[in-house]
């Protein structure tokens, strides 16, 4: 007797074996499927890290601080190549002799009392230029130095300083050798003027070529080359 509750069995026959050349079409499709699904993967990941490394897809990009950190360090301290190499200052024009020079170590540019003075109050920095100008056929040598100190104080007292006879000063270029004027004049003892905005002080010192004489258009060209110092600063 039958029971018909039990599924019911299939016998294949045994002398029918799979077709070979069908089982070999299944394997290869089942393989191209695997490869063109990790192919599929690579290029996905291959996309998603490129990217994610994009600028501006949400990956911030570091700034350059070396960049910035010597922008900052730079800002405020003047540079050679910013001083004009002509400059008119009242009626004369002051041509130079050489670029201007840039240093933050006063005293090693400064001599006298002076000099021992800058070693326990440094400056910010200093820039110096030497200079030509012309009248009527008499030529002068000029020298302009701006010191730049900390605060008003500071300045006020270097000014006192250096205005007095005798206590030294502040370096010009023809006298330390860093501009060689041959046949130029001394300035030092010469012509002379000063003056003081806020924490900068500017010193004017000048002198005749040839030995010409001529106090008062020494003195307007010492007093005008102080307008020199709108541009060293």
């Amino acid at each position: 007797m039958t029971n018909s509750s039990q599924h019911p069995t299939v016998m294949l026959p045994r002398d029918a074996p799979p077709s070979p050349r069908g089982g070999q079409a299944l394997m290869l499709a089942i393989a191209m499927l695997a490869v063109a699904v990790v192919s599929g993967l690579v290029w996905w990941l291959i996309r998603h890290d490129s990217d994610s490394a994009a600028p501006g897809a949400g990956v911030p990009v570091p700034a350059d601080s070396s960049a910035t950190s010597s922008t900052e360090a730079d800002e405020g301290t003047p540079s050679s190549s910013t001083v004009p190499d002509s400059i008119e200052a009242g009626r004369f024009t002051y041509n130079a002799l050489a670029p201007a020079d840039v240093s933050e170590n006063c005293a090693k540019v400064s001599y006298g009392k002076v000099e021992d003075w800058f070693e326990d109050k440094p400056c910010e920095h200093v820039v110096r230029g030497l200079y030509t100008t012309k009248e009527d056929g008499a030529r002068a040598l000029v020298s302009v130095a701006v010191v730049t100190m900390p605060d008003a104080a500071q300045a006020k007292d270097l000014k006192t300083l250096t205005d007095t006879s005798g206590t030294g000063n502040v370096s010009d270029m023809q006298r330390d050798g860093s501009v060689p004027t041959p046949g130029g004049p001394r300035v030092a003892g010469g012509g002379y003027a000063s003056n003081i905005v806020d924490n900068t002080v500017t010193i004017i010192e000048s002198a005749f070529y040839d030995g010409h004489r001529d106090r008062t258009l020494l003195n307007e060209i010492t007093s005008e080359a102080l307008g020199i110092a709108s541009h060293m600063r």
